[in-house]
């Protein structure tokens, strides 16, 4: 996978997203990103990813149906004295990503990536992010304020900026 020149929020897709991820503040968000990859075999500079539409996702860390909770992660976090809640973790319920890519499929667009918030941090990915990521992959983060940016995780010791644009089609 090959990281983005950009990535464009279409049509108010960025408003949703900060929306859908500071409704559930003190804890973190998390959303599943749709759209079309826009590169192309003729340009292979144009590789250009469009957000079209945002699932709203619920944050299952800690719930009973979590997957993630592992004894790496708590030694992790013990070793930098973090205490883990839904504040400063989230994970994607299995459910909501299903639903997303079986809609995704059906309406022939892509799943992109997720994003989420910090909401009481700024929006970089934090050391768990990195360490649960799977890497190469794109990711989105919303600080306290909406404000998005996104990031390319290229492994579990790089990662970039990817610039965003805002798009009005209408």
């Amino acid at each position: 996978m090959k990281i983005p020149k950009y990535i464009e929020f279409h049509n108010e897709t960025n408003c949703v997203l900060s929306r859908f991820l500071k409704a559930v503040e003190p804890e973190e968000g998390c959303c599943i990103l749709i759209g079309k990859t826009n590169s192309s075999a003729e340009n292979h500079k144009r590789n250009i990813w469009e957000v079209t539409h945002i699932w709203n996702c619920r944050n299952i860390w800690g719930e009973q149906e979590s997957k993630l909770i592992d004894h790496n992660i708590e030694a992790f976090a013990k070793q930098k004295n973090m205490q883990l809640s839904k504040k400063n973790r989230f994970e994607i319920d299995a459910k909501d990503q299903i639903a997303s890519h079986k809609w995704a499929r059906e309406n022939d667009l892509e799943i992109l990536c997720c994003a989420h918030s910090h909401p009481s941090d700024e929006n970089k990915p934090s050391e768990i992010d990195i360490a649960l990521h799977q890497s190469p992959g794109l990711m989105v983060i919303s600080n306290k304020d909406g404000d998005l940016k996104a990031w390319w995780i290229k492994n579990k010791l790089n990662f970039y900026s990817v610039k965003i644009e805002i798009i009005s089609l209408t």
